[in-house]
Formats: C-alpha cells, structure tokens, sequence
C-alpha cells in the first residue's frame, strides 16, 4: 500500500499526467494508492480555497478588462464556465465535489481510529514527535493510521509481504535538519522490519518499489523558462502584496537562482518522464538599479523585492506534449516581511 500526504497529493491529483504513471506502475507491483481521511479533508479544504480565490480573480479580472473595452468587444464569459455560474456558489459546491469524488475512486480512503485519534492528541499535549510544540495531532494521527496499515499488508502476485509506502515530505516526519531520514523518535518494530517506509516524494516512492531513479542537475532544472514562471507566480500569489506594487512587479526586471537544495531526481516509463527538485529558491524583482556608492561593496544597488521561497517542484513530461510543472510551497519569506509558512 502506498499511503500519499496531502502535500504530496497535489502531484498526483486523478486525471493528472503523473498520475497515470503513478497509479499504473503501483498496480503493476501490486499496491494500492491509499490516503487518510484527515489527509483527504485538508486537500478537500485546500482545494475549496483555491478554486474559490481562482473563480473570484476571474471575475475581478474579466471585470477590470470590460470596464477597459468598448461593448462589442467585451468578454462574455468563458466557452465552458458562463459567468453566472462562476457567481453561485452551488458552482463552487458542485466542483469540489466532483474533486473529492474523483479522489475516492482512485483512492482507498483509510479511516482514522477513535484510539488514533485520541493517541494523536496525547502525542501534542506532551510535545512527543510528530506532535511538537503543542501542534501536530494532524500528522501524528496520519502517522498512527499508516502505521495500522503496516499490521496487516498486502501482498504482490508471488505472494510477498508489500510494506507499506508512506509518501510526504513534511519535516514533523523526519530527522533534524536536511535529513530524509525517519525521525529518530517514531522508529518503532514496523519500520526497522521494513514494513513502513518513509518516502519524501513521488518519485521518491516509485523508487521503493522497483521504480529506479536517476539523479540530475537541480542547477539545470531551474534555469527552464517554465519552472521560473511557476516559481515567480506562485511566490507573487502567495505574498499578498499590494496592485501598486504587483503593477511593479509585472515590469521589474526577474531573476531566479537555486539557493540550496539536494540533487534533482527523475524517473521514467511509459512514455512519461517525472523530475522532483526540492530547495529553496531566491526570487529578485529588480523595479530600478541605483548608482553605486563610494562606500558600497558588491553587487549594485537596486530598488525592488527580493524574496525566497521554499518548496517542492515536479515536472512531468509526456511525448510530444508540452511539460506540466506543480510547485508545493513550504515556506515564503519577504524582504521587510516576516517569514511564514504555508
């Protein structure tokens, strides 16, 4: 079984490119795609809010346009979703249904136990991995669920004990710092067997089972124009800053560099290639470079944003198709701004 966190999901949502090579070599070695039900109603959450904030900037957008053109010419909504549909809310109601449904059908969803549950709230009051700093029941009682899973496995075509696979790259699961180590304090009977198994990514996981990986330059991976793009529009969704200053931004003058991260890793098969790159990203919005000073050192002044942001990165690649790239933000931080994580 191959249990996936939420973080980890939005990769490999049904109907998704990678999620046809995903499914289909788990099934080819006899697992099953599984998530929580805590797991499932965060992505459910996730999923409300950002179709919500989608539909309601279309509206603003598409607003802000006709008030600009003259009536022949006018936006009347979109081929496939009128306008009156985007306003009510049973649209939005309709959708995420839709999402969640499809979720299931391709997932087993695995229930969280009353004892879980209750063992998850105790691991957070007394600060006990993955419940620290008096938070995280969430992923402890992920954590315990994965771990009932492991009590009674499946098995392959020959009849082999599978262990299960679990799939995320929160740092509550792992050990301090970079690690991609299993926290020292959840290393129990069933992870030491090898019946559960922690895996940051994907790609990682299809690893696990039979899958192999090769390692590639996350240097080259970030100078493609098309990961930039994903990097700079989620870091400016993410900021929240101002249209005086996103009306700057749209003019600045843009770079993008790795700042730290491990080695790109890659998969492929079936006619479909998948790269995962996680580290952290500095972003410089450049609005005005200034005249040197006397007194100054280094690189030239400049009036603008720098920024950096942390996360996870996945580019899938088919044939003849043009790359689809998913970024999972972990983190985002501001000149001039506090820090925060997402």
């Amino acid at each position: 079984m191959i249990i996936v966190d939420s973080n980890q999901m939005r990769f490999v949502l049904p109907h998704s490119p990678a999620f046809k090579l995903f499914s289909a070599v788990a099934q080819r070695a006899g697992h099953t795609l599984a998530i929580t039900d805590v797991a499932l109603h965060e992505i459910v959450r996730q999923h409300h809010e950002e179709l919500t904030s989608a539909a309601n900037g279309y509206l603003r957008a598409r607003r802000a346009l006709n008030e600009l053109l003259a009536p022949p010419q006018r936006v009347q909504g979109t081929p496939r979703i009128p306008e009156d549909g985007l306003n009510r809310k049973n649209f939005i109601r309709r959708e995420v249904k839709r999402f969640e449904a499809d979720i299931r059908t391709e997932f087993l969803v695995l229930p969280t136990s009353s004892e879980d549950a209750l063992a998850a709230l105790m691991m957070e009051a007394d600060h006990t991995e993955p419940g620290l700093n008096g938070a995280g029941a969430r992923d402890a009682s992920i954590w315990l669920t994965a771990a009932r899973a492991a009590a009674t496995p499946e098995r392959d075509s020959a009849g082999r004990r599978l262990p299960v696979i679990f799939v995320s790259s929160d740092g509550d699961f792992t050990a301090p710092g970079k690690s991609r180590d299993l926290a020292p304090q959840l290393v129990n009977d069933a992870t030491r067997k090898g019946r559960l198994i922690l895996k940051s990514t994907i790609v990682d996981a299809m690893d696990a089972f039979g899958y192999p990986q090769q390692l590639v330059d996350a240097e080259e991976v970030t100078q493609r124009d098309a990961l930039q793009r994903v990097l700079i529009d989620v870091a400016t969704d993410l900021v929240g800053l101002s249209s005086r200053y996103l009306e700057m931004m749209a003019e600045a003058e843009v770079t993008v560099r790795l700042v730290s991260g491990q080695k790109g890793r890659r998969c492929s098969g079936d006619g479909t290639t998948l790269t995962t790159v996680s580290g952290t990203w500095a972003i410089r919005f450049v609005f005005e470079w200034l005249p040197p000073r006397h007194d100054s050192y280094g690189s030239n002044p400049y009036r603008g944003l720098p920024m950096q942001i942390e996360g996870t990165a996945l580019i899938v690649e088919e044939r003849d198709k043009e790359a689809v790239i998913e970024f999972a933000p972990q983190g985002i931080s501001v000149a001039g701004r506090d820090s925060r994580v997402v």
